[in-house]
């Protein structure tokens, strides 16, 4: 969950967010993540702490067809869940960080 200058509550994923922050001139507050409450630091629109975003739009063949999810997981969050999956996800290191 996203919470912007104004106090208004958005359930957005990053790119949306980023959208919606720049039309509106609203700066990002801070985040919580979904699972735990956890406040996600964030200065000057730049988030300061290990976070897993995602959005999924579901398609034909789900019993959420036509539906989009989003959510936040803090870092120690997202170790958890994917801790217990019984194949792990995917992890291929990058050169650059932005």
């Amino acid at each position: 969950m996203r919470i912007y200058e104004t106090g208004k509550m958005e359930a957005k994923a990053s790119t949306e967010a980023k959208a919606s922050t720049e039309a509106s001139g609203n700066e990002l507050f801070t985040i919580i993540c979904n699972k735990c409450k956890k406040a996600i630091k964030v200065e000057n629109n730049i988030v300061k702490e290990g976070l897993f975003e995602t959005e999924h739009r579901f398609g034909y063949f789900s019993q959420k067809d036509g539906e989009v999810h989003s959510f936040d997981l803090c870092e120690d969050c997202y170790d958890q869940i994917t801790g217990e999956f019984l194949i792990p996800p995917e992890v291929r290191g990058v050169n650059e960080v932005l």
